[in-house]
This record gives C-alpha cells, structure tokens and sequence, in this order.
C-alpha cells in the first residue's frame, strides 16, 4: 500500500471523490469527464490535495459546430416576409369569399349601364349625354343643330374635303377636344361601338369669341363627311357614334382674322382597339 496520495487542484485538474474512490480528470464537459485515471482511496495511507493560488474557474468548451437559431436576429427578414405572405394570403382569400359576388355584380351593372346609353361624368365637367338621336344609335353624327348640322356650300365642301391642298401654318391658341365611352365594348371577333363628344377651346375668352364657324371632316367610311356647326355657346361640339379610331379635320373659320386648320386623332377607352 503506498503511503500517501498528493493532489494538485488548479487549472488543468480536476477531481470528483466519494468516500471510497477519486477521479482524475483533465476536462469536465457537461458531466461527462475526459481522460480520466480511478483511484482506490483504500491504497493509500493519506491524502493531500493543494490548490494553486488562483485556481481558475472551470471553462466548458464550446460545441464544435454551432446549431441554427432560428430565432437569431439574422432571421428576423425572412420570418418578416412569411408573416407578411401569410397576412395577404389571407385578405385575398377573405376578400374573394366574402365580396367576389358583389363585386362582380357591380361590373355587370355598370358594364349594363353603359350599353343602355346612360350618361357618363368626368368630375365637375363633361357630361357625356349627346342628343337623342345619338343616344338611341339612330345616326352616326351630330351637331347641336341636328343629325345634318349646317348648311355647307359646296365650294366649301369642297375645300375641306381636300384640306391638303388648302391648310396652312399652325396655331397654339385654338385647338380640339373630345371624350369618349364605350356603348358595346369590343371583342376579338368584331371592334366595339363609341360615343365621342369634339368640341372647340382656347387660351383666352377673345380668341375663342373670334370663332364663328367650325366644319369637320370625318373618316371616309362616314356617310355625311362633312359637318358644321355654328354653335359657340355650345363650343361647336360634334357628337358621333364610331367603331374605330381616326383623325377628324376642323376648319374654323375666324371673324376678322384667317381661318385655322385643326385636327385631333380619336383615341378610344381600352385602346388599342380590338
């Protein structure tokens, strides 16, 4: 039997005894000891065990790979964008489940409306109406005068016709307008039907007031080409029921000074045309 049994206590030993055996042990990890030696305490005589000045405290080693925390501030984005998935997941389904069929019956009525002729607002300023026989699609143009406008001399008639050869120079001040609605909308078998309103405007109240006679041309596939009107408190609007779009030709004719060519291109709500 050996004698007596010395036992540093410090940094790099450690020891775990109970009232027969002592265990030696470099490292403790969780529990779980490495590289160990068991000793008997029956074989020796004596124990003493010193301790190191400061005997540091013991350090458990970090696990080789670190495990995923998915709860780590570098996953807040990605479970901000789930949540957010999530949440317009679920207002698209409530939405659909709840208001698709009035919804729906909303567009059905409007679409409804608006093939029966009703009259459309734009804000404050245009009420899309036009005359009777443009509401019922009995003609395809009109003035406020009628379905025929104004009388048109025929050396007149003639100069509008071909404005080629007459139209020149080019003015800022006066110019076309229109608006357009659609009474049966297109398919991709056949092209819509529209209601258009052209009317005249200007910069200043003197140069509109100068304005006393407006005659348009229209497409050649209309049957009454040529239309005037002599109407300034009714801004020598033209109403017409169309198919397509295309370019109309105003000649306005000034009362002390030379007459102005215009034109406006037609374009159609849901353009380009079907």
């Amino acid at each position: 039997m050996q004698k007596a049994l010395c036992l540093m206590y410090g940094e790099s030993r450690q020891y775990v005894y109970s009232d027969r055996y002592i265990i030696v042990g470099d490292q403790l990890d969780f529990g779980h000891i490495r590289f160990t030696s068991i000793m008997k305490l029956t074989n020796f005589q004596a124990i003493y065990i010193a301790q190191t000045p400061e005997p540091s405290p013991l350090t458990i080693p970090q696990q080789g790979k670190e495990g995923v925390n998915l709860l780590g501030a570098s996953w807040v984005p990605f479970w901000q964008t789930i949540v957010w998935l999530v949440f317009w997941v679920f207002i698209i389904n409530y939405v659909n489940k709840n208001f698709s069929q009035q919804i729906s019956s909303l567009f059905s009525a409007l679409i409804a409306r608006i093939q029966d002729g009703s009259p459309i607002k734009f804000g404050n300023f245009v009420e899309l109406d036009g005359p009777p026989a443009i509401k019922n699609q009995q003609v395809s143009t009109a003035t406020s005068e009628g379905v025929n406008g104004i009388n048109v001399s025929e050396n007149l008639h003639e100069k509008v016709l071909n404005y080629q050869k007459n139209s020149t120079g080019i003015c800022e001040s006066i110019y076309l307008i229109h608006l357009a609605e659609v009474i049966v909308p297109s398919t991709p078998e056949k092209p819509g039907l529209y209601r258009v309103k052209i009317w005249l405007e200007a910069y200043s109240e003197d140069d509109f007031n100068e304005c006393d006679r407006v005659t348009y041309r229209l497409h050649d596939s209309f049957k009454n080409q040529i239309i005037a009107t002599e109407s300034p408190q009714n801004q020598f609007e033209l109403w017409l029921n169309v198919w397509g779009e295309f370019t109309v030709i105003a000649y306005v004719e000034r009362k002390n000074q030379e007459a102005l060519w215009l034109t406006r291109y037609l374009d159609l709500p849901g353009r380009p045309p079907g």
